[in-house]
């Protein structure tokens, strides 16, 4: 539920004193952790103003900021958010001022092959990719272990297959792919982490601005292609994984990673459901698995067998049935990240006294 307007004309004016705002429009939605408003001011100025409702909101904010921070010292195309201000340390909400990215969200699913901006899709995902790891890094930002980052998936589909809701065929493809150590030898490489249609701003056939930095870090270059696949038709995702390709020096199995991640992402998500979500909304996410089973059959699916063979060093990898000593999913943690000058408090409410 938004703040009254008086209070957030306050917080308003505590994070960006001297200027005046004349509109506001609520655009996050009720379920979302982070309250986000969009104000305009006397002078024509747009500007995002960001509410956490809980610590971890808070820890996601500074998280953002962090990234924000580090994507000023790269010369990107396209635009970014920038920090303008946050609410003072006594204020009764915490808050923090953004800069609003102008743009249209780029309706990925309705994208044909020989679109322009197809290929200038596949040249921003190779200009995020090419940030310098060491700058993420620095910055106390996350940084994957591809290990870690298996064992993870690894116990995300064992609970997933417990939940008895997708079809063995699914289910087989799936452990295939985990159990194959060929698919998994890959650059680590700095990734925005969370793109969808929403976060993509286009113009003219051309991105001019990327937003939702939350998730920036250091991990497989197939997390973003991922997002890619679950927004667009098979063929214009791999039009935009080809135009990718061009550019940089990809491993031969990124695709095959992409759309397994996509797949497993429809998993994850009637995991989440069965423990958070109605009836309705597990029907719905189980119809979605059952149209990618239908795919499976029909032959529609990208093969998701190596296609780079493995060097004769030996390796280990722990099979699916084994995987019960990390059932937990694994989290990369760095006690350097700092959040932001706020005081911490696991309720966002105004104190009612």
């Amino acid at each position: 539920m938004g703040k009254p307007s008086l209070i957030l004309a306050a917080i308003a004016a505590d994070a960006l004193p001297g200027l005046r705002f004349v509109q506001v429009q609520e655009i996050s939605e009720p379920e979302d952790d982070i309250v986000t408003q969009l104000l305009l001011t006397d002078q024509g100025q747009q500007i995002l103003l960001k509410s956490p409702k809980s610590a971890l909101a808070l820890t996601r904010l500074g998280l953002e900021v962090r990234a924000l921070r580090v994507l000023r010292n790269v010369n990107l195309p396209f635009r970014v958010p920038a920090l303008l201000g946050e609410s003072s340390p006594g204020a009764v909400y915490k808050a923090l001022a953004f800069d609003y990215v102008s743009g249209r969200p780029t309706p990925l699913h309705n994208l044909r092959v020989d679109d322009p901006l197809v290929a200038n899709l596949g040249q921003t995902l190779a200009q995020i990719h090419s940030i310098p790891t060491s700058l993420v890094i620095d910055a106390g930002l996350p940084e994957y272990d591809p290990a870690l980052k298996l064992r993870e998936r690894v116990a995300e589909f064992d609970r997933a297959m417990e939940t008895g809701k997708i079809h063995p065929a699914l289910l087989e493809r799936w452990q295939n792919a985990l159990l194959d150590v060929n698919l998994f030898r890959y650059q680590p490489t700095v990734v925005h982490g969370s793109l969808s249609s929403q976060v993509i701003l286009s113009e003219a056939n051309e991105v001019v601005g990327i937003n939702n930095w939350t998730e920036l870090s250091v991990d497989d270059p197939a997390v973003d292609l991922a997002a890619i696949y679950a927004d667009c038709s098979p063929e214009v995702a791999d039009a935009i994984a080809l135009a990718y390709e061009s550019l940089v020096r990809s491993d031969r199995n990124i695709r095959q990673r992409a759309n397994l991640y996509f797949e497993l992402s429809l998993a994850n998500y009637l995991l989440h459901l069965v423990t958070h979500g109605s009836e309705a909304e597990i029907a719905g996410a189980s119809q979605d698995l059952a149209a990618l089973h239908a795919d499976l059959v029909e032959g529609r699916l990208y093969s998701l067998s190596p296609t780079e063979i493995a060097p004769s060093a030996p390796e280990v990898v722990t099979p699916i049935s084994q995987a019960a000593s990390f059932t937990s999913p694994v989290t990369i943690v760095t006690e350097q990240i700092e959040v932001i000058e706020l005081p911490s408090g696991e309720d966002q409410e105004p104190d009612k006294n």
